[in-house]
C-alpha cells in the first residue's frame, strides 16, 4: 500500500483524545508474555487468549431453527446482541427486533447465546460493556453486513451460492512461478465507457461475468475484445484483486459517482465483500452472491484469483469493532495512550498476539474455502510476525485432504509504512525464516529496472548502466536471499507510485501521457522482456502492457475515474506493445526453466554496461532446449557474441511469440536499441508442437417471444476451460425468462461453437432510469449525478446532497422529488449556490510543545488552498496559545503540524477537521457558527408553501443539536435531518407536503431550538395521571376487526405499517384490539413479518396467505370486568419532590413480578402508587430484584409492594410499560410472555 500522505510516522501523545488506559487490575493479574513483541501491551490478556485460541465458530452461526452468537471479550462485564430488521435506520421497515444477553465463559473470556427461531437475514450488533462504558459494534467475525458495514447480518451462506458453485474449483499452479499476476481494481476494470460492459455492471463485480465485450467505440468486424475476453485472449492466467473486503473509505449509499471511490486499503469488516461493487449494498446477501459469481466467471476461464488482504491496520482505531469489543488488545501500543503506527495510517494490528493471529488464520481459511480464493497478497507484510505467516502457510497446506491447499499462493510486501513495535517482522532479511512459499516483492529489482518510484530518475531500461548488476541479480531471483522462485516477486510497477508508462514518460523528460513515441514503447517492451524471462513470480499492474496512464498521478488512491479507470481504447493505440506482452507470455508458459519449482540459473554472456545477455538450458521433453535472452538498454544497436551459431529468433523487439521470426547466421546477433530479444536453439525449435492456444466460442442469444433479438454476445474461452451461459440480469429487470435452449455449461473443445438461446416475455412493467443531478446556477455539475434503474410503480424519494462550499437553492427546488416512478427516464435536478463567504477563518489552540504551527487545508475537489504539507501557511499568534489563519476557500478540511518535527493533528491516517465560515479548534473539539435553513415545499410543484426559517447559531459544536418542525395540519414527509447535530456549514432541512393549499396553520416563524447535550435526566414535574372513568362504551358482544387496520381508522394504509414498525421497535404500545388487527399471519405474535405482510398487501394488493384485508370477529363481555383503566402518562414521569407529606404505608404487602420480554437494557424499576396520590418513591421507582432467566432467556424480576398500591409501571428509565391497574388482581401478579417464531405473544397485564 502507499501512504495517503507523507506525514508523521509517530503519533504525539498530546494529540490523542479519549484514549482509555489499560486496566490496572488486568495488567497486574495478566502478566504472562505470550506474544512475540516487546511493546507496551504485548502480554495484555494473553492468558485469556491462550485459553480461547482453539475455540471455533466465532460470530453468528446460523441454522434454520436457531442462531448461536459467539464473541471474545474477556474484560467485558456484559455483552448483549441486538437484533435489527434492516442494516441501517434509514431503510424502510427499520426496527429493533430484540436484545439478548450473552453468557460468559470465565476461563476463555468467550461470550455466547443461542437465539431460537429462523434469524436468516436478521441484522445485529453487540452491546459490549467494558470498564463501565458500553459500545455498540458490529461483529469482529461478521460474514455479512448491511450498508456501510455498521451492522452485521445473520446469513445462510448456502443460499448465496450461484448456480454451479458446488462444481467451481480453485485454479491453482503446480509451481508458483507459473503465475503471471495482473493486479486490477474492481472498479477500474470496467467503469470506463470504453469497456463495453453494460451500464448496470460497470465498476461492479458482475462486470467480470460479462463475455463478448468490445471497445464501445469500435464497431468494426474485428473490434477489440475487452475485460474478461481480453484476459483470455492475452493469456493472462492470474488476476490479483485490489481490496475487495468491506472497507470504510467509500460511502456505499452513494451510487454512480465517479469520485466516490478508493483503492480500499481501509479495512472495516475483513470477512465481508465490499458493498459498493455490488448491485445492492443494502442487502447483505447480494454482495456475497455477486462476489462468488465474479470468482466463478474467472475460474470458468481458467484464471486464478489472488485477493489483496490488509490485516496490518484498520480504517479507524477508536470506533473499530476490534477496539469496541476488546479495548487495548488487538493493536500494538507504545504506551497506555499511544498506538504504534507502523502502517502510517494511525495504527498497526498485533499479528503476534494470539487472538489476532487466530483471527488472521481463520479469515484466510474462510476466504479460501467459502469464496474459493486461490492466493493472498499481504499488504505491509513486514508488520506481521514470522510465526503467524508460517502458520497461515501451514493452515492453507492442510485445508484440503488432497493437499491442494499447498498450491494456494502467498506473497506480500516485506516492509512497513513507518516505525513499528514489532521485532520479528517479515522482511527480506529474514526470508530464510519464512516458508519458501511465502513470497516477497523485490523492490531493488523494480528500482534497478526503471529508477525511483515517483520521480524522473532512470534505471537500466532508460540507459543507466549503474543499475546493471542489480538487474542481473533480479533476473536470477537473487536480489535478496530467496530460497525458491516462489519467494520472490519480479515486478516493475504496482498500484502504488507512478504506473510504468507514466514513469517512462516522466523519466524521459516528458509529460505527454498520450505520446506514441517508439522510444517509450520500446522501453516498455524491453521491461516486459526482462520480467517475463526472470526467475520468480511475475507481477504487473493491469493495463501496463498497453501503456495505461494515470496522467502522472503517483498516488491515485482516491482520484476520480477519469484518472484510474482503464481506457480500453489504448489497446488499439498501443497494440504492438500489447501483442509483444502476449507473445512473451506464450514463451514463458511453454518453457519449464521459467516456471519451475526450483531456481534455473542462466549463464550470462554479458552482465555489465547497457547489455544484459543470458542463456537458459532445458532438457524437458517436448520443449525448446537452450533459450538466449538479449537485453539492450542503449540508444544504439549492439552486436553480441552468442553461444554457438544455431539460433532461431522468437522475439526481436517488435514481435514476440512461438513462431520463427528468422534464424541467426553466424555466432553473433545485433540487438536493436532499447529492446529485449529472445532466441531459441534451432535444433530444438521443432520440439514444441501444437503449443499455440486454441479456443472455443460461446454465442448467447437473448430473444423475445417473437424471436426478435434483444441482445446477443459472442465470448471466447480457452480450450479445456468451462463455458457458462447465464440469463442477462439487465433484461430480467423488464422481462421474465420463459425458455432456454442449448446446453448452458460444459467443457470447451477447440474450435467448437456453443449456442444458447434465452427467451423472455415482457413483464408488462415499463422501466427507466431515475437520474439526480446537482448543478449550480449556470447548470454546471457541482457533484456527480446519481443514476438508478426503476420499474413503473416503484416508490422513490430523493433528497438534496450536502456539497462542500455550497448551499441548496430552495427557490429552485425540483418538483416530484418523492413519488411513484412512471416507468420512463426521469431527471431530478437540485440547484445550489455558493456560500456567501469566499474564505474560512481558522483559530487553533496549539500544543505547548510546538514552536509554531502550519495550517494545511484540502477540499473535496482535490485543492490545497494553503499550500502543500511542508509549505502550508504558518498561522499567526493571537496570544494564550491561540493561532489564526485565513483559508481562501468557503469550506475545507484543516490539519495542523509544526515546522520543526513530525507531530500533527489530527493523527496520521485521520481526516482533517471540517471548517467553514469561522471555526475554533481546541484539543480536538471544533466550535463554529452553524446555520440551519428550514424549508416547506409542495412536493408536486417544488414551490414553497411558507417562507424559509433561517437559524444561525454562533459558537456551537458538533455535539450541539438542533430541532425543526413541520407545518401543522398537513400531510408531510419529514426529512431524516429534521433534528440532528450541527456541523460547520449550512444545513438544509426540507419538509415536503402533498398539497399546495395555503396552510390553515402558519408555518413556524421561530428559529429551530438549539440543545446542549444533557448529562442528567430532566427534573420531574408530572406524575402519572390518576385513574379516570372509561371514555367509550364497552364493546358489543360480537365485534369485527379488520386485519391490517392497526390504527382503526377504517382503511389499510402506509400509516398502519409505520405504526407496526413503531410497536416492534418499542416506540408505542397497542390495545388488545390493535394487537388482533396487527397479527397479520394469525400466529399469536406481532413482529416484523406482520409489518411485511401489510406492506405487501399495499404494494401488490395480495394477502399472500395472510389475513390482511379480512375481518376477524371477537366476543367480549358487555360490561367491563375490571376497574377503569389508568391513562398513560402524557409525559415521562421524572424526579420531583413530593408536594405533600407521604401517606402512611398500610400494613400488608403483595409481590409483583415482571418478565423482561423486550430485553430492555439497564436496571429494571417498578414505579407504584395508589389511586389519587403520587408514587411513594420518586420516578423511576424502586429497583426490582432479579430472580432468574426463564426458558426463553428472559430475565424475571420481583418486588414486594404495599397492599394499598393499585397501579404500577415497569421501566428501565428510558422505556416503560403502560399503567397497569392491579387493584382486584391476585397478589402474585405476573406479566407473562412466551416466544413463538421471531415474535412475542404479548400477554395481558
Amino acid at each position: 500500500m502507499f501512504l495517503k500522505r507523507t506525514l508523521a510516522v509517530l503519533l504525539s501523545a498530546t494529540m490523542l483524545f479519549g484514549m482509555t488506559s489499560l486496566s490496572t487490575t488486568a495488567a497486574t493479574t495478566d502478566t504472562e508474555a505470550v506474544s512475540a513483541g516487546n511493546y507496551y501491551n504485548a502480554s495484555y490478556l494473553e492468558n485469556y487468549a491462550s485459553n480461547a485460541y482453539n475455540e471455533k465458530n466465532l460470530g453468528a452461526n446460523y441454522t434454520k431453527s436457531s442462531t448461536e452468537f459467539k464473541v471474545w471479550s474477556p474484560e467485558a462485564s456484559a455483552v448483549k446482541v441486538k437484533l435489527y430488521a434492516t442494516g441501517s435506520d434509514s431503510e424502510s421497515g427499520a426496527a429493533v427486533l430484540g436484545t439478548y444477553n450473552l453468557k460468559k465463559n470465565s476461563s476463555t473470556g468467550m461470550w455466547s447465546v443461542t437465539v431460537n427461531g429462523d434469524l436468516k437475514n436478521t441484522y445485529y450488533t453487540y452491546l459490549v460493556t467494558v470498564n463501565g462504558t458500553t459500545n455498540e459494534t458490529q461483529d469482529v467475525y461478521s460474514k455479512a453486513t448491511g450498508v456501510n458495514g455498521n451492522r452485521s447480518m445473520v446469513v445462510d451462506l448456502d443460499s448465496t451460492d450461484p448456480e454451479g458453485w458446488d462444481s467451481d474449483n480453485h485454479v491453482l499452479f503446480n509451481n508458483a512461478q507459473e503465475a503471471v499476476v495482473w493486479e486490477v481494481h474492481v472498479r477500474d476494470f470496467s467503469v470506463s465507457d470504453t469497456s463495453g460492459v453494460s451500464d448496470d455492471n460497470k465498476g461492479k463485480y458482475l462486470a467480470f461475468t460479462e463475455g463478448g465485450t468490445k471497445i464501445s467505440s469500435d464497431t468494426s468486424a474485428n473490434a477489440v475484445s475487452t475485460c474478461a475476453d481480453y484476459l483470455v485472449k492475452s493469456g493472462i492466467n492470474c488476476v490479483q484483486l485490489m481490496p475487495v473486503y468491506d472497507f470504510g473509505s467509500v460511502d456505499e449509499t452513494i451510487t454512480g459517482s465517479a469520485t466516490n471511490r478508493n483503492w480500499g486499503y481501509d479495512p472495516v469488516n475483513y470477512n465481508v465483500p465490499e458493498g459498493s461493487y455490488s448491485s445492492n449494498p443494502y442487502d447483505g446477501n447480494v454482495r456475497i452472491t455477486e462476489f462468488k459469481q465474479m470468482i466463478q466467471a474467472l475460474h470458468d476461464r481458467g484464471i486464478s484469483v489472488v485477493m489483496d488482504v490488509v490485516y496490518n491496520h484498520t480504517y479507524v482505531t477508536e470506533g473499530s469493532c476490534f477496539t469496541d469489543t476488546v479495548p487495548n488488545y488487538y493493536y500494538r501500543k507504545t504506551s497506555s495512550s499511544v498506538y504504534s503506527n507502523g502502517s502510517g495510517c494511525g495504527n498497526e494490528t498485533a499479528s503476534d498476539k494470539l487472538m489476532y493471529r487466530k483471527y488472521m488464520i481463520d479469515s484466510i481459511l474462510y476466504w479460501a474455502s467459502e469464496y474459493h480464493i486461490d492466493g493472498f497478497r499481504f499488504d505491509l507484510m513486514g508488520l506481521h510476525d514470522i510465526t503467524t505467516m508460517n502458520q497461515i502457510r501451514s493452515s492453507l497446506d492442510n485445508l484440503y485432504s488432497d493437499g491442494s491447499g499447498k498450491k494456494i499462493l502467498m506473497y506480500g510486501e516485506p516492509w512497513t509504512g513507518g516505525s513499528s513495535a514489532i521485532s520479528d517482522g517479515c522482511f527480506q532479511s529474514k526470508a530464510s525464516q519464512l516458508d519458501a512459499r511465502v513470497g516477497m516483492f523485490c523492490d531493488s529489482y523494480r528500482d534497478a529496472i526503471k529508477g525511483g518510484t515517483n520521480d524522473a530518475s532512470t534505471g537500466f531500461i532508460q540507459g543507466n548502466n549503474g543499475k546493471t548488476y542489480t538487474v542481473v541479480n533480479g533476473v536470477k531471483g537473487q536480489c535478496f536471499g530467496a530460497k525458491a522462485p516462489s519467494q520472490t516477486i519480479a515486478y516493475a510497477d504496482a498500484h502504488d507510485n507512478l504506473i510504468m508508462w507514466d514513469k517512462m514518460v516522466l523519466s524521459n523528460g516528458s509529460k505527454d501521457w498520450n505520446s506514441t513515441s517508439s522510444s517509450l514503447t520500446d522501453q516498455m517492451k524491453a521491461t516486459m522482456g526482462l520480467l517475463l524471462t526472470s526467475q520468480g513470480i511475475v507481477f504487473m499492474t493491469a493495463g501496463s502492457e498497453f501503456c495505461r496512464t494515470k496522467q502522472g498521478d503517483h498516488n491515485s488512491y482516491k482520484s476520480a475515474d477519469s484518472i484510474n479507470a482503464i481506457d480500453w481504447t489504448r489497446l488499439k493505440t498501443y497494440s504492438e506493445t500489447a501483442d509483444y506482452y502476449k507473445g512473451l507470455l506464450k514463451i514463458r508458459e511453454n518453457y519449464s526453466p521459467l516456471k519451475g519449482g526450483n531456481f534455473s540459473t542462466p549463464t550470462f554472456q554479458s552482465s555489465y554496461g547497457y547489455v544484459v545477455a543470458y542463456t537458459y538450458s532445458n532438457n524437458t521433453a517436448g520443449e525448446w532446449g537452450k533459450v538466449c535472452v538479449l537485453v539492450n538498454s542503449g540508444t544504439q544497436a549492439c552486436t553480441i557474441g552468442l553461444d554457438g551459431s544455431d539460433w532461431t529468433v522468437v522475439a526481436n523487439g517488435t514481435k514476440a511469440g512461438l513462431e520463427s521470426l528468422g534464424t541467426v547466421s553466424g555466432k553473433s546477433y545485433s540487438i536493436p536499441a532499447r529492446s529485449t530479444c529472445v532466441l531459441v536453439q534451432s535444433s530444438t525449435f521443432g520440439n514444441l508442437q501444437n503449443a499455440e492456444p486454441t479456443y472455443g466460442t460461446l454465442k448467447v442469444n437473448h430473444v423475445d417471444e417473437n424471436g426478435d433479438v434483444l441482445k446477443s454476445t459472442s465470448a471466447t474461452y480457452k480450450t479445456g476451460t468451462t463455458y457458462r451461459a447465464l440469463p442477462d440480469t439487465t433484461l430480467l429487470y423488464d422481462y421474465n425468462l420463459v425458455n432456454t435452449t442449448g446446453t448452458t455449461t460444459g467443457k470447451v473443445e477447440s474450435g467448437k461453437t456453443y449456442t444458447v438461446t434465452f427467451t423472455y416475455k415482457s413483464s408488462g412493467i415499463s422501466s427507466g432510469y431515475l437520474t439526480v443531478n446537482y448543478v449550480n446556477a449556470n447548470g454546471t455539475k457541482v457533484k456527480d449525478s446519481v443514476k438508478n434503474k426503476m420499474r413503473s410503480g416503484d416508490e422513490y424519494s430523493v433528497s438534496p446532497a450536502t456539497i462542500q462550499g455550497y448551499q441548496l437553492d430552495t427557490d429552485s427546488f425540483p418538483a416530484n422529488t418523492s413519488g411513484t416512478f412512471s416507468g420512463t427516464d426521469t431527471t431530478i435536478t437540485f440547484k445550489y449556490k455558493k456560500l456567501n463567504s469566499t474564505s474560512t477563518v481558522v483559530h487553533y489552540k496549539k500544543p505547548s510543545s510546538w514552536s509554531d504551527v502550519r495550517c494545511y487545508s484540502y477540499t473535496d475537489d482535490g485543492k490545497n488552498p494553503t499550500g502543500e504539507w511542508n509549505t502550508a501557511t504558518v498561522m499567526t499568534s493571537e496570544g494564550d496559545g491561540w493561532y489564526k489563519c485565513t483559508v481562501p476557500a468557503s469550506a475545507c478540511y484543516v490539519m495542523f503540524h509544526p515546522t520543526s518535527n513530525t507531530a500533527q493533528e489530527p493523527g496520521q491516517g485521520a481526516s482533517g477537521y471540517p471548517a467553514s465560515g469561522e471555526v475554533w479548534i481546541n484539543n480536538g473539539a471544533i466550535t463554529f457558527t452553524g446555520t440551519v435553513i428550514t424549508s416547506h415545499i409542495d412536493i408536486a410543484t417544488g414551490k414553497k408553501i411558507a417562507a424559509d426559517v433561517v437559524s444561525e447559531k454562533t459558537k456551537v459544536t458538533s455535539s450541539d443539536t438542533y430541532t425543526t418542525s413541520a407545518v401543522a395540519g398537513k400531510n408531510v414527509i419529514t426529512p431524516l435531518n429534521a433534528t440532528g447535530n450541527y456541523f460547520a456549514g449550512v444545513i438544509n432541512v426540507v419538509y415536503l407536503y402533498d398539497s399546495g393549499e395555503v396552510p390553515t396553520t402558519a408555518a413556524p416563524t421561530t428559529q429551530p431550538t438549539t440543545a446542549k447535550p444533557t448529562t442528567q435526566p430532566t427534573t420531574a414535574t408530572v406524575a402519572p395521571t390518576q385513574t379516570v372513568a372509561p371514555t367509550v362504551q364497552p364493546t358489543t358482544p360480537a365485534e369485527k376487526i379488520w386485519i391490517g387496520d392497526v390504527d382503526m381508522d377504517g382503511r389499510i394504509s402506509i400509516n398502519d405499517v409505520s405504526l407496526l414498525q413503531m410497536f416492534i421497535s418499542e416506540q408505542t404500545t397497542f390495545t388488545d384490539k390493535q394487537l388482533i388487527a396487527a397479527d397479520a399471519n394469525d400466529d399469536g405474535s406481532v413482529d416484523v413479518i406482520d409489518a411485511t405482510l401489510v406492506q405487501m398487501y399495499l404494494v401488490y394488493n395480495i394477502a399472500d396467505g395472510s389475513l390482511v384485508g379480512q375481518y376477524k370477529y371477537i366476543v367480549q363481555p358487555t360490561q367491563p370486568t375490571t376497574q377503569a383503566s389508568t391513562a398513560a402518562p402524557t409525559t415521562q414521569p421524572t424526579t420531583a419532590e413530593p408536594t405533600t407529606e407521604p401517606t402512611t404505608t398500610p400494613s400488608g404487602t403483595y409481590t409483583v413480578t415482571f418478565t423482561n420480554s423486550l430485553n430492555w437494557d439497564g436496571t429494571i424499576y417498578c414505579y407504584y402508587w395508589t389511586s389519587g396520590s403520587q408514587g411513594e418513591v420518586a420516578w423511576p421507582g424502586t429497583k426490582m430484584n432479579f430472580v432468574e432467566n426463564n426458558d426463553y432467556g428472559q430475565a424475571v424480576y420481583t418486588l414486594t409492594v404495599p397492599s394499598s398500591c393499585d397501579s404500577v409501571i415497569f421501566t428501565n428509565g428510558s422505556s416503560q410499560t403502560v399503567d397497569i391497574n392491579t387493584g382486584s388482581k391476585d397478589t402474585d401478579y405476573y406479566a407473562k410472555t412466551t416466544k413463538t417464531g421471531t415474535g412475542y405473544n404479548v400477554g395481558t397485564w
